[in-house]
């Protein structure tokens, strides 16, 4: 047993720096002595907001883990672990056990931060976290083995069952944050059983060899070939980023396709898809949810922002400086990169910007209110953060296709602040359009004068290259 205790310890070390574990734990604490002085003290909280925080977390989770999850399983666990004579079970065991404690520490720092401020009592809390832990990590390990399509589909069924407390419906796995205790519970226990017994079907039949080969093989496939007869240098780059989007991750799990995916889709074609989405979403506000314009309208901002901020600033884990930095000037090759890919990200988003400014005119004036952060707020965060996240060396690079790249650190934490900015801006806006629009446009100069300053991304470039990209 202590064997086995070893191997865990070793296992989850190998996901989680301390520091970003340190991190985790105290905003941990901080919520469990927070929620106890607010039951101690009586406070009542009159606002709604911390539960439509806490469902929208909630609801990211179990999105992010269906979509893009699968048993973690890093470069030093094909190197090394998997290369030592440890038994197959125990080995599985703790890559499981592994990954419930991360994801689990992962949600309840991120959901349990509004814990202190739903009113719950304690039994309901611990009952509903460990149901939802097993759920979110069982739906990871099971669902991240399917084909794109299907997994793409349950994130959508996933999203909208998430966010359906928004709308009423307490037979939710989010309902315990919204004021549904029992009804999340109810549905809780048979939807983490039943995605536990899938779950545990599919570990024990995991091969160890097969996923061996597997794990040496990647499955970065374009079927289209690209031509850039009429262009060369940085047209070539605005060509590439801005006429097609590249969506990139992983997926997959242990012995079943550990898969390092990247597709690219034209973006007109993506723009097809989004106009009728916001369509969809046009009509709905307005001819149901019309009184609720405003929640809705920041709700699908802020989602919209958050999957487009993801895929955009995690571009740069794919860069190849050999290739890139020795064909043009380093810095301003990452500032153009930026500028490409913010351009692009903000064409995808002009169906939602049309469809808040379209229900202003039908009664839905509170929409409008997300339009300055969308248009403005949002791509030139996006450039200051593109820079960031270089400079300071965020993510790390993707290097080979079958594993992922690396283990969690406290850095990445940053990841997430330009997101805060923008939700921040969000709910500004929501209040008091034309400060909203004030602080946009602050943020825009600052992005407009880091754009043009060619000396500080080529540190950035530098740094890079001096923290392993190759």
């Amino acid at each position: 047993m202590s064997k086995f205790f070893k191997l865990l310890k070793f296992v989850i070390k190998t996901r989680v720096s301390n520091t970003m574990l340190a991190i985790l734990l105290i905003v941990i604490l901080y919520s469990i002595f927070t929620g106890l002085e607010i039951m101690k003290s009586g406070i009542k909280i009159e606002t709604k907001i911390p539960e439509y925080y806490a469902v929208a977390y909630a609801t990211f989770f179990m999105v992010f883990s269906s979509f893009s999850g699968g048993l973690a399983v890093l470069k030093s666990d094909r190197d090394y672990l998997f290369m030592l004579p440890i038994k197959k079970s125990q080995l599985i065991i703790s890559l499981f056990i592994a990954q419930i404690v991360i994801l689990g520490t992962a949600i309840i720092a991120f959901v349990g931060f509004y814990l202190p401020f739903l009113e719950l009592n304690v039994w309901d809390i611990i009952i509903s976290f460990v149901l939802f832990i097993l759920f979110i990590t069982s739906l990871s390990t099971y669902v991240g083995d399917l084909q794109t399509t299907r997994r793409a589909i349950i994130a959508v069924l996933l999203a909208l069952w998430g966010i359906s407390p928004y709308f009423g419906f307490k037979f939710s796995p989010t309902g315990i944050f919204f004021g549904y205790p029992l009804y999340g519970i109810l549905v809780l226990f048979p939807a983490t059983i039943i995605s536990m017994i899938f779950t545990v079907r599919k570990l024990a039949s995991v091969s160890l060899e097969y996923q061996r080969s597997l794990s040496r093989e990647g499955n970065a496939e374009f079927k289209d070939l690209l031509r850039f007869s009429k262009y060369s240098g940085i047209k070539a780059l605005y060509y590439l980023n801005i006429m097609y989007i590249t969506i990139s991750g992983r997926s997959g799990g242990m012995g079943y396709g550990i898969k390092y995916f990247s597709n690219r889709i034209k973006l007109r074609t993506l723009l097809v898809y989004l106009s009728v989405l916001s369509a969809v979403y046009c009509i709905a506000v307005w001819k149901i949810f019309l009184p609720y314009a405003q929640t809705a309208s920041i709700i699908i901002t802020i989602f919209s922002i958050s999957f487009f901020y993801s895929f955009t600033q995690s571009s740069i884990s794919n860069e190849r400086p050999w290739l890139s930095f020795t064909s043009v000037d380093p810095g301003e090759y990452l500032s153009h990169l930026s500028l490409s890919k913010t351009i692009a990200t903000f064409i995808i988003t002009l169906p939602l910007i049309i469809a808040n400014a379209l229900l202003y005119f039908v009664g839905g004036k509170a929409a409008l209110s997300q339009v300055p952060t969308l248009a403005i707020a949002f791509p030139s965060i996006l450039i200051i953060s593109f820079y960031i996240v270089s400079r300071f060396n965020i993510i790390p690079q993707i290097k080979e296709e079958g594993v992922m790249p690396g283990q969690m650190r406290g850095r990445q934490m940053f990841f997430a602040i330009p997101i805060y900015v923008v939700i921040i801006v969000s709910l500004i806006s929501s209040f008091n359009i034309v400060w909203g629009s004030i602080i946009s446009m602050i943020l825009f100069i600052i992005a407009i004068a880091c754009f043009l300053n060619k000396k500080i991304w080529r540190e950035a470039a530098f740094s890079l290259v001096e923290n392993g990209y190759t």
